[in-house]
C-alpha cells in the first residue's frame, strides 16, 4: 500500500493562525481536476471558504465540528446528477465526487495539511450562505489547515486524536466470487 494512503487521517487538531497559501490551493484544486469521471464528465464543483464566506459556512456546523471552526480554509463540494452519466437509472456523479475528494485529500496530506472531509453541517442553510442553486447538493465540506495545538479543545476530540486509525477486516467487506461467499486468497496467514 502507498505510504501516503497509510498516513491520511482525518485529524482535527488545525492552526487557526496559519493560513493556506493560495499556490497550495491550485495544487489541491488541480489534484481535485485530475480525477477520473464518466466520460471526463468532471461533475464535481468546490466552493473556497476562507474570507467573508468562511464564518457564514462555520455557522453551519453541527455541534460535534465545533473543532472545525478553527479551519482557515474550507471547501464546500457540490454537484447534482445531471453533470454526469446517468446510465440505467444508475447515477455516477457521486462516484466521480469521491475520486475527486480523495485525490483532493491525498494531495493535502502530501503537502502537510490537515484534511477532513466532514458531513456534520445544515445541508439547506450551507446552500443558502453560498448561493447554491438547486438542484445541487452540498456533498461533503472539506476543512483544511496546518496541523496545530490541542489547547481549547474538547477532551473527546483529544481522545479521538489519539486514538489508533481502525478498519473493518477484509472478510466484513469483501467476497468471493459471489454474495456471501468468504473472501479466499491463496496465502490465509494474510488474515492472521
Amino acid at each position: 500500500m502507498l505510504d501516503i494512503i497509510k498516513k491520511r487521517k482525518s485529524t482535527r487538531i488545525i492552526d487557526p493562525d496559519r493560513p493556506v497559501e493560495e499556490e497550495k490551493i491550485v495544487e489541491l484544486l488541480e489534484a481535485a481536476r485530475w480525477a477520473p469521471s464518466c466520460f471526463n464528465n468532471q461533475p464535481w464543483r468546490f466552493i473556497l471558504s476562507r474570507n467573508e464566506s468562511l464564518g457564514r459556512v462555520k455557522e453551519c456546523l453541527a455541534k460535534g465540528n465545533s473543532w472545525a471552526k478553527r479551519a482557515p480554509l474550507i471547501i464546500t463540494v457540490t454537484s447534482k446528477p445531471e453533470l454526469d452519466c446517468q446510465i440505467k437509472d444508475r447515477d455516477y456523479y457521486t462516484l466521480g465526487i469521491g475520486l475527486a475528494v480523495e485525490n483532493l485529500l491525498l494531495q493535502g496530506i502530501d503537502m502537510g495539511l490537515v484534511m477532513h472531509p466532514i458531513a456534520g453541517f445544515k445541508e439547506k442553510k450551507v446552500k443558502r450562505v453560498l448561493n447554491i442553486p438547486d438542484p445541487y447538493r452540498v456533498h461533503t465540506l472539506i476543512i483544511v489547515g496546518y496541523p496545530g495545538y490541542p489547547e481549547g479543545l474538547d477532551e473527546k476530540i483529544i481522545q479521538k486524536e489519539k486514538a489508533p486509525r481502525q478498519r473493518k477486516p477484509l472478510q466484513e467487506i469483501t467476497f468471493s466470487e459471489l454474495w456471501g461467499n468468504d473472501l479466499v486468497l491463496k496465502d490465509q496467514n494474510f488474515f492472521k
